[in-house]
C-alpha cells in the first residue's frame, strides 16, 4: 500500500511540475554571451537543452576531438520537414552528384560551421546566438 501511495504521489507531483522553459543562451549560462569564454561542455549542454525541449531540433555526435570532447551538429527545421529528414538529405545528395534539377525537393540545406580553431573563443558564443535566432524563425 505504501508503494502505491508513493507512486500516486510521484505521479501527482510530476503532473503539477511546470513544463521546462526554453532558455536563451544568456539564461542558460548565467552571463551575457561574450562576457567570458564558454567552455565546450557548456555549449554542448546548451544545444542539448534546446534539443530536449524542441521536437524539431536534433543534436547528433559525428566524432570527437583529440581530447575526447564530442563533436556535434544540430539539425533545425520546421516540424513538417523534420519528419522527412532522410528524404531531404538523399534528394540533396542526388541533385549534388547528378546536377539534375528536379522540382521534387526544394529544400535548402544550410551548414553553419563554428570554431574551426580551438583559440577562436567568440565563435562558440556566436554558434549559440545563431542557433537561437534560427530556432525562433522556424518555430
Amino acid at each position: 500500500m505504501k508503494k502505491l501511495i508513493a507512486l500516486l504521489a510521484f505521479i501527482a507531483f510530476s503532473i503539477t511540475l511546470p513544463a521546462q522553459k526554453l532558455l536563451t543562451p544568456e539564461e542558460f549560462l548565467g552571463y551575457e554571451l561574450g562576457d567570458r569564454f564558454t567552455r565546450h561542455h557548456r555549449v554542448v549542454e546548451y544545444f542539448n537543452h534546446v534539443a530536449d525541449l524542441m521536437p524539431n531540433v536534433k543534436v547528433m555526435q559525428y566524432g570527437e576531438t583529440y581530447e575526447h570532447r564530442p563533436l556535434v551538429y544540430a539539425i533545425l527545421t520546421s516540424p513538417e520537414n523534420f519528419n522527412h529528414l532522410e528524404e531531404i538529405r538523399t534528394e540533396n545528395l542526388r541533385r549534388a552528384w547528378t546536377q539534375e534539377n528536379t522540382n521534387r525537393n526544394k529544400h535548402a540545406i544550410v551548414w553553419l560551421s563554428y570554431n574551426v580553431h580551438g583559440n577562436e573563443a567568440n565563435s562558440m558564443e556566436a554558434s549559440m546566438k545563431r542557433y537561437m535566432n534560427w530556432l525562433t524563425r522556424i518555430i
